[in-house]
């Protein structure tokens, strides 16, 4: 990739990181002990709720902890990517440290794997 297509890349992620985080705040805290670890809210029961309203209270929690999962991994996997922009080693397969095709790169960034690597994952 060319210096200027890193450079749009870089910040493409960045953006991306500060709309992760900020819906992250929206349904979970960040966890003080592990950095980059958040916690879905609990929205706790009142004593006099009805059966159906406890049940709804942990089906959101539910949902906004996986979603929060979600948005975590995605957190990860942009900053190891922009680590390997830092180092200089960003397009380079994790297994096997072979080049990462240009076109996989486009289509999704955050590749660790190239596709020969990606497809044997798959398989196994």
């Amino acid at each position: 990739m060319t210096p200027q297509e890193i450079k749009k890349l870089r910040n493409a992620l960045t953006k991306e990181i500060k709309v992760l985080e900020a819906e992250l705040g929206r349904i979970a805290v960040q966890n003080p002990s592990v950095k980059g670890d958040y916690q879905a809210h609990f929205h706790k029961a009142e004593p006099d709720d009805t059966l159906d309203e406890k049940a709804h209270s942990i089906t959101d929690y539910e949902e906004e902890r996986a979603v929060e999962q979600n948005f975590e991994l995605r957190l990860r996997e942009i900053n190891d990517t922009l680590k390997k922009i830092d180092m200089g080693t960003y397009g380079i397969c994790d297994k096997c440290s072979s080049p990462i095709d240009q076109k996989r790169l486009k289509v999704i960034p955050v590749a660790k794997f190239c596709f020969d690597c990606a497809k044997k994952a798959i398989l196994a």
